[in-house]
């Protein structure tokens, strides 16, 4: 009785906002599911078999109430470089991969961690795919039949190459797509009954019309099989296995990244909150499930994501309705598709590609940050102009040194003599000639880690030059420890004991403290009062003062 409410509930409350959220959206979803598969390489059913597969499932089992998942732009690129060095198979298996990896991340609650990758490298990679499909559709928007290339050298060459056969017609159509999809929503907005019509499916409509009434002779989508795709089974090859193991990941990574930021966004634009670990394991299910029917890798779609949103959808129905909105046209309507211009989907995808190549990011980064800017410009150059793969491992690389870096610049070593003789333990220490005359205090401040030695290495150099006989390492401020710091303050006191100094530990957080008892070394060191722990400074300098002092 409790499921027969809910479901009359929410055919009350809620499906009529879905409803037409879900339509709409596939319409939008439409002729980029279809023009995202050419651009990929494949056959043009196989973005629509990805679209209804993806959509059902990762909006049955995802995260996010509001993403739509299909093929999208910056799968293009990886899928069609994955393509060209493994084939049809290949290119399956690492799906497959893929979306195993992806529920690992899930299952691992890796979620949250995808999203800290740096925006230089991710607006690097976006703006680098856009390029590439920028550059991809020119041989469409001219008319040309040339096959899609791995590299854009390689069709910039093709097009000049057959600049000769280049067709004004295809040229007007593009042209005419793009200024019909700048400029229709505008005139759209004031008239009641369309108003809530994509303009892409107008100009669909419109460019179909003209092809078919015309007997235009420009190069088409071709005749998309009706009905469902056929079960198949994948090659399981262990050496081919290998080999896409790379590529596999780099799809991975970059559908986790896409998918968690279109959650991000769409939980903006809904005030709702998405769980990232679940999306990422809807989007693994997806990914897996999809090889089985021909479908190519797939991930939650920002502007289609957006779309359902701006239409009033309402629960995760919507992104459903979609997937079986677009399989009922898959079954009906896949002859009309023979009569789609090529020239047609290329203005929709250099729209999208523009859109893509974040200018406004490039300033604002270009504007505040140098090292930000080299890792931007590395990674773009790197996306356009080698392959994904690498590109994305140097990406990844590029992010730790990044972090390295500003983890280094954080660390400080500062010597209390530097700070004002009348307050705070400095107060304490001037007051006392004794004090004075034998106590060095140092503060060290950020993560005591490898990257950091430098700076402690200067610091204590300066200090044996001194060569006061008590030496206080004041580690409030320290939030962590690592192997290589432990080594070095156990080298430190070592050191400092044969030169007859004392070392005092204060302050140590107890996470700081955890890591350095884990060390039987430097426990002995502690045990034996080689090193001496206090709580505070003040504390050292009492029992320091009590112990040596003069009396």
């Amino acid at each position: 009785m409790d499921i027969q409410n809910r479901v009359s509930n929410y055919l009350k409350e809620s499906f009529t906002s879905d409803l037409k959220a879900g339509f709409i959206t596939a319409v939008v979803a439409l002729p980029l599911a279809i023009a995202f598969a050419i651009a990929s390489g494949v056959e043009p059913q196989m973005g629509l078999y990805t679209a209804v597969i993806a959509g059902m499932l990762v909006s049955a089992s995802g995260g996010s109430r509001y993403s739509i998942s299909g093929p999208t732009g910056a799968m293009t690129v990886i899928i069609l470089s994955t393509l060209h060095s493994f084939e049809l198979e290949g290119l399956l298996l690492a799906g497959f991969l893929a979306g195993a990896f992806q529920i690992l991340f899930g299952v691992l609650k890796l979620g949250k961690v995808v999203k800290y990758i740096p925006l230089p490298v991710i607006s690097g990679f976006t703006s680098g795919i856009g390029a590439i499909i920028l550059i991809g559709q020119i041989p469409n928007a001219l008319g040309l039949v040339i096959p899609s290339k791995e590299h854009v050298w390689e069709t910039l060459y093709a097009i000049i190459s057959s600049a000769n056969l280049i067709s004004s017609t295809a040229v007007t159509i593009c042209v005419a797509t793009i200024l019909l999809l700048l400029f229709l929503p505008g005139l759209m907005a004031r008239i009641k009954y369309i108003n809530s019509l994509p303009p892409s499916i107008i100009a669909l409509i419109l460019s179909v019309i003209i092809v078919y009434h015309f007997g235009l002779e420009i190069p088409l989508v071709g005749s998309i099989p009706a009905g469902l795709p056929q079960i198949r089974m994948i090659n399981f090859n262990l050496e081919l296995l290998m080999n896409v193991l790379p590529a596999a990941l780099t799809i991975a990574l970059l559908g986790a990244i896409e998918a968690l930021l279109c959650a991000v966004v769409c939980d903006g634009m809904t005030n709702s909150r998405h769980d990232s670990n679940k999306e990422l394991i809807g989007q693994g299910i997806a990914n897996m499930a999809l090889p089985f029917f021909s479908g190519i890798p797939c991930t939650a779609a920002i502007a289609r994501s957006a779309v359902n949103i701006r239409e009033g959808a309402k629960t995760r129905m919507s992104g459903i309705i979609h997937a079986l909105i677009l399989l009922m046209i898959l079954v009906f309507l896949g002859p009309i598709a023979a009569f789609i211009p090529k020239a047609y989907l290329a203005g929709v995808l250099i729209l999208v590609s523009l859109r893509m190549i974040n200018i406004n990011e490039f300033k604002t980064t270009m504007s505040i940050s140098k090292m930000d800017t080299a890792v931007l410009l590395v990674t773009f150059l790197l996306t356009v102009l080698t392959d994904l793969v690498f590109a994305v491992q140097m990406g990844m690389f590029l992010s730790i040194i990044l972090l390295f870096i500003r983890l280094t610049n954080v660390i400080d070593v500062q010597s209390m003599e530097n700070y004002d003789k009348t307050k705070g333990i400095n107060a304490t220490i001037f007051a006392d000639p004794y004090l004075e005359k034998n106590v060095s205090v140092y503060t060290i401040n950020g993560p005591f880690f490898f990257g950091a030695m430098n700076v402690f290495e200067s610091k204590i150099n300066e200090h044996m030059t001194i060569s006061k006989p008590h030496i206080i390492l004041r580690m409030r401020y320290v939030p962590f420890i690592d192997t290589t710091g432990i080594e070095r303050l156990k080298s430190f006191i070592k050191a400092s004991r044969k030169q007859h100094q004392r070392v005092y530990l204060t302050s140590v957080q107890p996470e700081v403290m955890r890591r350095m008892e884990s060390d039987l070394e430097l426990t002995e060191l502690m045990q034996k009062q080689h090193v001496h722990i206090c709580d505070s400074s003040q504390e050292a300098l009492s029992f320091l003062k009590k112990k040596y002092g003069k009396k």
